[in-house]
C-alpha cells in the first residue's frame, strides 16, 4: 500500500498518493480527416480520459483508436511528463526523412497543375507508426525502421552483444506484449 500524502486536488475524492502515475489522453480536435493534415502543427487538444498506475495499457489502447491522439505520463509527486506513445491513422510522418530532406531541400519546386512542391509531397508520402528507437519514441517509416534496425543488429554483434529486441519496433507492439505478461 502507497504511503499516502496529505494533499488534495479537486477535493476529497482525488487524494494523491506516493508513486502514483497518471497517464492522461489527449485527442486532436482539429477536426482534420487526412494523415497528411496531422504533421506535427496541430495545436487544438482535449484531454478525454485519464487512466491510473497499472492501467497505462489502457490508455495507450484507446488512443491508438482515435484519428490522433497522444498519451502523456505524469508523475504525481513531482508532475514530471512525458509523451509515452502517439497515434495519427495512417501514420506519422517520418522524422528521420523529414528531417534529412528539410536539410537537403533548398528550393521549391512547384508542379504547375496542382502548384504543390514534388519533392516535399513525395517525403510526406513516407509515413509509420510510433517506433521505439535508441534515442527515444518517433513516427518511422518501414524503409527507415528497418535500415536502423539492420544496423543496430550489425552494431551489436561487432560489439559482442546480444540486439535489444525491442529497438525499432512499434510502441504499440512491445506495449501489447507488456500487458501480457503481467
Amino acid at each position: 500500500m502507497p504511503f499516502v500524502v496529505a494533499a488534495y486536488r479537486g477535493g476529497p475524492k482525488e487524494r494523491l498518493t506516493v508513486g502514483t502515475w497518471k497517464y492522461e489522453i489527449w485527442e486532436c480536435k482539429t477536426g482534420f480527416t487526412e494523415p497528411h493534415e496531422h504533421d506535427g502543427s496541430c495545436g487544438l487538444w482535449e484531454r478525454t480520459a485519464i487512466c491510473w498506475d497499472s492501467l497505462w495499457f489502457l490508455a495507450i489502447e484507446k488512443a491508438s483508436t482515435l484519428p490522433h491522439a497522444f498519451v502523456q505520463s505524469i508523475y504525481t509527486v513531482n508532475g514530471k511528463t512525458r509523451t509515452i506513445y502517439e497515434h495519427v491513422e495512417g501514420g506519422g510522418l517520418c522524422h528521420g526523412c523529414w528531417e534529412r530532406h528539410e536539410n537537403t531541400h533548398t528550393k521549391h519546386e512547384l508542379d504547375e497543375k496542382t502548384g504543390l512542391c514534388t519533392p516535399c509531397v513525395d517525403v510526406q508520402k513516407r509515413r509509420g507508426p510510433y517506433t521505439r528507437t535508441a534515442s527515444g519514441n518517433e513516427f518511422m517509416c518501414e524503409d527507415c525502421r528497418a535500415a536502423f534496425r539492420r544496423v543496430h543488429e550489425q552494431t551489436a554483434y561487432e560489439m559482442g552483444w546480444d540486439a535489444n529486441t525491442r529497438l525499432y519496433r512499434p510502441v504499440l507492439d512491445i506495449s501489447r506484449e507488456d500487458a501480457n505478461r503481467d
